[in-house]
């Protein structure tokens, strides 16, 4: 087995990797690994095989880097990123309610404790608030002027 079918299964065990990935950091690796298979043909070294390998690697990474947010970009359109947690309740409106010790807002049936969003902000029973974040498991609502 030469030294250029080790580099060849480096390249491809990371191609491999990035399908699953798609950060297109192991793309990086893959082709300098490629780079790395060529080198072997001409000079059957492995350190030279190597230095070339990391050079060339480290060359393709920052050859790509400012378009590598256009290429994710590209690889995930129409991937749909959905707000989870926490963060899905933000923008989400509900009734302020009284509860013995502070005000609460119930949201999909879940009644969360809340707060004014600063503050200058006052709130009461029976006002409609809308999220606008959260501290821990507490929300900062604001009135929604109607």
């Amino acid at each position: 087995m030469g030294i250029w079918s080790f580099w060849l299964i480096v390249a491809a065990c990371f191609l491999i990797a990035e399908v699953f990935t798609l950060s297109t950091t192991c793309l990086y690796v893959a082709f300098g690994a490629l780079a790395a298979m060529v080198s072997s043909w001409i000079d059957d070294n492995w350190s030279v095989t190597i230095i070339v390998f990391v050079v060339s690697t480290i060359i393709f990474y920052f050859a790509t880097f400012r378009w590598r947010r256009n290429l994710n970009n590209w690889l995930h359109r129409g991937a749909a990123h959905t707000a989870t947690g926490m963060d899905a309740l933000i923008g989400r409106t509900g009734t302020v309610i009284e509860s013995p010790d502070s005000l609460r807002m119930r949201i999909d049936g879940d009644v969360w404790q809340v707060v004014g969003a600063n503050k200058s902000t006052v709130l009461a029973p029976g006002v409609t608030a809308r999220v606008v974040g959260y501290d821990s498991i507490i929300l900062k609502v604001e009135p929604v002027k109607e």
